[in-house]
Parts: structure tokens; C-alpha cells; sequence
């Protein structure tokens, strides 16, 4: 075996700068992927909370409407009686959130009569906004 020339080495130089360049590019691509991987993770927390305290600000503007159509100690009201206006939320887990009450009622034969109450339920901070809808239906019976 004889010894490799110089005119042989001099053809093999600069073939660990490519190396290094490719490894380079594919940990950049890397670093990238997994970059834009977290932030998508955390937008979608985000409106997962937001989607659930929206949800609970429905359930609240529920639950304020058949207080208001069904209060203690009186007489059944009508649903003139729901505030259908806009309630907002100002302090604990629902600040930033309002919800928004519309009352329907239906006279059936037999004297029922049935109330369907739909609320929306509405977060949002900055860019990010979450709507939720809830419904509830009750009866008076006579």
C-alpha cells in the first residue's frame, strides 16, 4: 500500500464543511418545528380556558334568567321579567367575560306553558374571543 498523495487530499478538503453546514440546516429546521409545535400548544390552552369560562358566563346568565322568571316566594313572571340585556362579568374567574340572556315562551293547550331561555356566554383578551351558547327550557303547569 502506498501512501496517499497530496493531489488526493487537496480532492477531499471542505467535505466536513458541507457536513457541518447540513447539520446545521437540520437542527434549524429542528428548532423550528418544535418552536412553532409549543406556541400552537399554548393558543389552543389558551382557548380552551377561555372557552370554558365562556361557558361558565352562559350558564351564569342562565341561572340569573330563571331567577329572574321563576323568584322565590312569587309568583311565576313572564319573560318580560329576564333582563335580556347584557351582563358583564368584572371580577373572579369570569372577568373579561360577559353573557347575554333571550327568553322565548310557548302557550300550549292545557295551560302549559314553556319558556326557553338561550345564553351566550362571551371571554375575550386581546386577540383571542370565545363564544359559548347554552339553552334551558322549563314548564309552569296549571
Amino acid at each position: 500500500m502506498r501512501p496517499k498523495s497530496i493531489a488526493e487530499h487537496k480532492n477531499q478538503q471542505g467535505s466536513a464543511l458541507v457536513v457541518a453546514i447540513f447539520v446545521i440546516v437540520v437542527l434549524g429546521l429542528l428548532v423550528s418545528v418544535l418552536t412553532r409545535l409549543v406556541s400552537t400548544s399554548s393558543d389552543s390552552t389558551v382557548v380552551e380556558v377561555f372557552g370554558n369560562r365562556a361557558f361558565m358566563a352562559a350558564q351564569s346568565g342562565l341561572q340569573l334568567g330563571m331567577v329572574e322568571l321563576f323568584p322565590l316566594g312569587s309568583d311565576i313572571a313572564d319573560c318580560s321579567a329576564v333582563n335580556s340585556g347584557t351582563v358583564t362579568y368584572s371580577n373572579g374567574g369570569l372577568a373579561q367575560c360577559r353573557s347575554e340572556v333571550v327568553c322565548n315562551s310557548f302557550n300550549y293547550t292545557g295551560g302549559d306553558t314553556h319558556y326557553r331561555l338561550e345564553s351566550t356566554g362571551t371571554c375575550e383578551a386581546g386577540n383571542t374571543v370565545t363564544t359559548r351558547k347554552v339553552a334551558i327550557e322549563a314548564r309552569t303547569i296549571e
